[in-house]
């Protein structure tokens, strides 16, 4: 082994341009794999980007499907008084004149909330 390495050796001692040039493009080739892995655009930044931008299309999906519905209830809406009365009385709890409201309770349930 140091026979190997002593004539290495002895080559950059007799070619110092070889030498040089050798170190040269060891730095750049070190400098480029540095940046490779452990700079800002490094491969396990990019690992990152990637799932960040994989939640924020589920997220668009989402909204998609919300903004759908949405508008499905907007044509709903448009398509005449009966439909917006629907919402009013469901939602709002609209009684018309002339009608009467009933709300029932089951009396099971409250007697069981008193005796626990």
């Amino acid at each position: 082994m140091s026979r190997i390495l002593k004539k290495i050796i002895k080559f950059f001692r007799q070619e110092p341009f070889f030498l040089s040039s050798f170190v040269i493009l060891s730095l750049i080739i070190g400098f480029t794999q540095y940046q490779s892995w452990f700079g800002d655009h490094s491969k396990s930044e990019l690992r990152g980007l990637k799932e960040e931008m994989a939640m924020i299309k589920l997220e668009t999906d989402i909204i998609k499907k919300y903004n759908e519905g949405l508008s499905r209830e907007k044509e709903k809406l448009n398509s005449g008084k009966e439909a917006i009365e629907g919402v009013a009385r469901i939602e709002l709890g609209m009684i018309k004149p002339g009608e009467t409201f009933y709300v029932f309770k089951e009396e099971n349930k409250i007697e069981t909330l008193k005796d626990n």
